[in-house]
């Protein structure tokens, strides 16, 4: 006995259907559609009841759980993007506004830190460069004022002038 499956009802929904296209109007093609009709509600209730449903759903379970971790995954990601961005985009902004002052840095790394509001803030900075003390005032106000990023959150790795 060969088993039953919703692509043998689809294939047969459609020679049923074919057939009755051609069949021309009358009896015979009323008859055919009653016995096209009541094959196919046979078909669908012999695979209804060949169903292994505490299978179907374990496997359903299965795929959820799968699809809840791929959903986490993808989350994850996305926040792991965003948070990189913000910190390059803070790195690039510190890193013109110090060229637009003419203070000499040579690397910026910032670290941003996840805030209950939902959102990647950042929140410590390290700068490194040959930086006088009145530039390092300077652009440690500007940072401040900007970005957010208080004294406490400044780190500097001044490098002598070669």
């Amino acid at each position: 006995m060969s088993a039953v499956t919703l692509r043998g009802i689809c294939a047969a929904a459609v020679f049923f259907g074919i057939l009755l296209a051609l069949l021309p109007e009358g009896r015979e093609r009323r008859i055919t559609s009653l016995c096209a009709t009541a094959a196919l509600v046979v078909m669908f209730l012999g695979l209804v009841l060949k169903t292994d449903w505490e299978g179907y759903a374990i496997s359903l379970s299965q795929t959820r759980d799968a699809a809840a971790m791929i959903t986490s995954s993808a989350e994850e990601s996305r926040s792991r993007m965003n948070r990189l961005v913000i910190e390059q985009e803070c790195e690039e902004y510190i890193m013109d506004k110090a060229a637009d002052l003419g203070i000499p840095i040579h690397g910026v790394k910032v670290n941003a830190a996840w805030k209950k509001e939902g959102v990647w803030v950042p929140d410590f900075v390290t700068i490194r460069g040959a930086v006088r003390e009145d530039d390092r005032e300077r652009l440690s106000l500007l940072i401040e004022a900007e970005l957010g990023i208080g004294q406490t959150g400044q780190e500097w790795e001044i490098e002598e002038d070669p």
